[in-house]
């Protein structure tokens, strides 16, 4: 027995010895005997009465009806009348645990039998019970992740308000029972929980399960094949899809392969958000540090839910000398001693993520700016996501002096006490850390900082940016976006000529001609969603297009109302025919015509992804997300379709707000 289950399953000894005792002492138990009558365990209530809590097994209680029907003990379950000459089937034991149960109450010495009921009861939510509710508020959230091909950044508002209210329930007197799952076979209530908690360990506990389970018998393949060769192979699967859980999995073939996928060196980077939720426990955690991450590099503990921190993270330092990266997102328990600790400790740490970790208060700014310090040169990752900061200027002031080899830096959903109050020198930032690569700054109540004209000329931008996020949301008027114009996309982009990734969505006040001046020639993906120049007429968004037509993978126009400026724009996308490159095109809420689509469809091959929902120009049926297969159907309609079929919504209005119902 290894994993969970060594602490999911009761032992059969026990059940066993339980059983035979209470079997035993049928005939020996009088009539005042209330702490075990027929399997039942009583427990004292006030007033000197009982109730019954647990039920073994349904045979110990039949079998107490069945072969004394004339006898009635003051603790004996009453179940009606059976004849003792029946021998109780499957059917009549289930039966008898339904419907068939009663429960005998001990109230000042009078018996009284109350039938329980088999339909499970929800449990008082009333507002009387408990605590009060708090009220539930809407908060954004900015969901930034990458794949493969493409990168994309979504932000999603969570709608937390549209939830089911609870209906009240009538308050219920005496004490409250918790209701069991009923079952149609023949199995006791302990059986049947068994059943279910073995499922579950063994389901959810892959990562233990590699302990001490060995299989019994040895593949030919297993065999044969030189260990060698199957490292060679294991590790080109745990660089593809990652260790976890295909090393879990590839422990199970035979023996063989289970050493070979044991090797440390093969756990170099693991996820351990793989492990199911009731399993992320402290013992869990030590138990894989000391036994599989020795020669881990990169380790994700995201949303575990770790009591004692301070020994997880003496841990960690001490049996794994080559953690180079770790995720701590969502350990609302960490303090400045851990951090300290963690950055001292970790000799080889470069990258860090520490997005989600304020509970309720704001986070000191001396802890990151001893952090910025300590880490220096080694730092490269650093992830300050989801947060509310205070000093946020001091620092960046820190990483801006102590940290020359940052490549990513994500400020994403920063929140401060006020607006106005968390300044980003733009200039210092390129100068302390010219190697940047990713600066996200996605919905952050975050300002750029005033900068002389001397300031701006001595800087040297950031020549290896790859990436920019500035994206925020049209109702809020404090972050980045609102701020950013033409002028600050030219001070955070100079000499950024490999940028790869641009996302201004929701600058308002970012007009075409800053986008045009851009100094990237290679872009990939571009997200234009809520900007200025997609409802202006007459705009330069054609312009803007074609400058990256050659090597666009996704665009996103999504809620355009400007409708020949558009068209136009999305037209060029095509222009380049079998050579485009382009793989998704968001549309959603726009007011795109028919012909610029279906020239997309028909010129771009490596269409991947078109969102065509709520564009209110196109005609009915084909308003919605297309992906995959679906894409070439909607080509193959769209070429079918008459010449002279016109959409029925052309004339239109367009909504002055972008927000419409989806179909």
């Amino acid at each position: 027995m290894s994993g969970a289950n060594c602490f999911n399953d009761m032992p059969t000894e026990i059940f066993a010895a339980s059983c035979t005792t209470i079997s035993k002492n049928e005939n020996e138990r009088s009539s005042g005997d209330l702490m075990e009558t027929n399997g039942d365990v009583y427990e004292h209530l006030p007033n000197n009465n009982v109730c019954p809590t647990k039920n073994f097994t349904i045979d110990s209680v039949i079998g107490d009806v069945t072969s004394q029907p004339g006898q009635q003990d003051q603790g004996a379950v009453s179940s009606g009348d059976p004849s003792p000459s029946h021998t109780p089937s499957a059917a009549m034991k289930s039966d008898y645990q339904v419907s068939n149960s009663s429960i005998v109450d001990y109230n000042n010495g009078s018996i009284k039998n109350h039938k329980v009921k088999s339909s499970r009861k929800k449990l008082g939510t009333g507002v009387g019970r408990g605590r009060p509710r708090k009220a539930l508020v809407a908060m954004y959230h900015s969901q930034i992740s990458g794949d493969k091909n493409t990168i994309k950044i979504r932000i999603k508002k969570s709608n937390l308000t549209a939830q089911v209210q609870l209906q009240p329930n009538k308050k219920k007197s005496g004490r409250r029972k918790k209701q069991k799952a009923t079952s149609d076979t023949d199995v006791s209530d302990y059986e049947y929980n068994n059943v279910k908690k073995s499922r579950a360990s063994s389901d959810n506990d892959v990562v233990t399960s590699t302990q001490d389970q060995e299989p019994q018998e040895q593949s030919v393949w297993g065999e044969h094949i030189p260990e060698h060769i199957l490292y060679k192979i294991f590790q080109n699967v745990c660089v593809q899809d990652g260790c976890l859980p295909n090393l879990v999995r590839l422990c199970r073939v035979c023996k063989l392969w289970r050493n070979v996928a044991l090797t440390p060196s093969l756990w170099n980077k693991v996820d351990l958000n793989y492990v199911k939720e009731p399993f992320r426990t402290d013992l869990q955690l030590h138990w894989l540090i000391y036994n599989r991450l020795a020669c881990c590099q990169d380790l994700n503990l995201g949303e575990w839910k770790v009591r004692d921190i301070q020994i997880a993270i003496e841990a960690l330092c001490a049996h794994c000398p080559n953690l180079q990266g770790i995720n701590l997102s969502g350990w609302k328990g960490l303090n400045a001693d851990n951090l300290k600790y963690l950055t001292t400790e970790s000799k080889k740490l470069e990258r860090l993520d520490l997005s989600s970790i304020n509970s309720t208060s704001a986070i000191n700014s001396q802890p990151l700016v001893a952090l910025g310090q300590t880490m220096s040169s080694r730092l490269t990752h650093l992830v300050l996501a989801h947060n509310k900061m205070a000093g946020f200027t001091q620092i960046m002031a820190s990483i801006a002096t102590n940290c020359p080899n940052l490549q990513l830096l994500d400020i994403s959903n920063i929140r401060t006490f006020a607006h106005n109050s968390a300044l980003l020198h733009v200039e210092k930032l390129q100068i302390g850390c010219p190697k940047l690569r990713v600066l996200r700054i996605t919905n952050s109540q975050i300002w750029l900082a005033p900068a002389s004209l001397t300031e701006q000329v001595a800087s040297p931008g950031f020549p290896l940016l790859e990436e920019l996020s500035l994206a925020g949301l049209e109702e809020d008027q404090t972050t980045t976006s609102r701020s950013v114009d033409d002028d600050g996309i030219e001070r955070i982009l100079k000499n950024s000529t490999k940028l790869r990734l641009l996302d201004v969505r929701g600058c308002i006040r970012l007009t075409d001609s800053g986008l045009v001046k851009v100094p990237a020639w290679d872009l990939e993906h571009l997200f234009l969603s809520a900007c200025y120049i997609t409802r202006t007429q007459n705009s330069g968004l054609e312009l803007i297009v074609q400058k990256w037509s050659h090597s666009l993978l996704e665009v996103d126009l999504a809620w355009s109302t400007a409708t020949s400026s558009l068209d136009a724009a999305v037209t060029a996308l095509a222009e380049k025919g079998f050579e485009s490159k382009l793989r998704i095109v968001n549309l959603c809420g726009s007011s795109v015509s028919l012909e610029p689509v279906k020239a997309v469809l028909m010129n771009c091959p490596n269409l991947h992804s078109i969102n065509l929902q709520s564009c209110r120009a196109l005609p009915r049926g084909i308003k919605r997300l297309y992906t995959g297969d679906a894409v070439q159907e909607l080509k193959q309609s769209l070429q079918n379709r008459p010449k002279n079929d016109v959409s029925e919504s052309e004339n239109e209005q367009s909504p002055a707000h972008p927000i419409a119902a989806v179909e």
